[in-house]
């Protein structure tokens, strides 16, 4: 595979205006001062060169991806989404995409090596770039533990836990999973931290609670 790009800058105001933006608020979130050597933002035109700079086959849904290294983070060409993607709608959040995949860098800046758990990352992208709009709080959660409908459940089950328990106490829990590969382990930090087990019947219970 083809692993050799010749970058030339792209002058683009409102992608460089939706970076800043997103620098600055993950920065907040995150409580850290991340202003030199950020991560680059890299746009590709087409499916091919995405892979090649990815440095693997993805699925047609895929519009961004956070690189190795924190070194940036690759978007499709926002023209071109409609057309190198599944997604047919030309008003794609680019801004929000954006700050998803960058809430990735600040992820592991924070918290270093996340879990094999991608529903703690994930979640906390999706929150923190405030897609929720367009992942709404499920009727119920059934999935995201897992895997499944992981964009759809994760960062509503992010919110509960902040809304719930405090920012504080998440960032807690984001410390201590950092790196755990068993869920077992997993199982002990979470109740230790939230004092109730890992699984969807808590979630639910704390939607149900959120909206009394």
């Amino acid at each position: 595979m083809n692993s050799i790009f010749k970058i030339i800058p792209l002058e683009n105001p409102v992608l460089q205006e939706y970076k800043d933006k997103a620098i600055k608020e993950l920065n907040e979130f995150f409580n850290q001062k991340w202003v030199y050597n950020t991560p680059k933002l890299f746009v590709v035109d087409d499916r091919k060169s995405y892979n090649l700079l990815v440095g693997r086959e993805t699925e047609a849904w895929e519009v961004g991806n956070s690189l190795d290294g924190n070194v940036g983070v690759c978007i499709l060409s926002p023209e071109n989404i409609s057309k190198e993607s599944s997604h047919t709608d030309s008003s794609y959040d680019v801004e929000k995409l954006i700050k998803h995949e960058l809430g990735h860098c600040w992820f592991r800046m924070t918290f270093g090596r996340q879990s094999k758990f991608s529903w703690v990352n994930e979640g906390v992208s999706v929150y923190v770039a405030g897609q929720l709009d367009r992942y709404s709080m499920p009727k119920e959660f059934r999935g995201f533990l897992e895997g499944v409908n992981l964009y759809q459940e994760s960062g509503s089950a992010v919110k509960l836990l902040i809304d719930i328990f405090g920012k504080p106490t998440l960032f807690e829990f984001l410390k201590k999973q950092s790196g755990i590969e068993k869920a077992e382990e997993l199982n002990v930090v979470f109740e230790d931290i939230f004092k109730a087990k890992l699984d969807y019947s808590f979630f639910n219970g704390l939607k149900d609670k959120s909206s009394n």
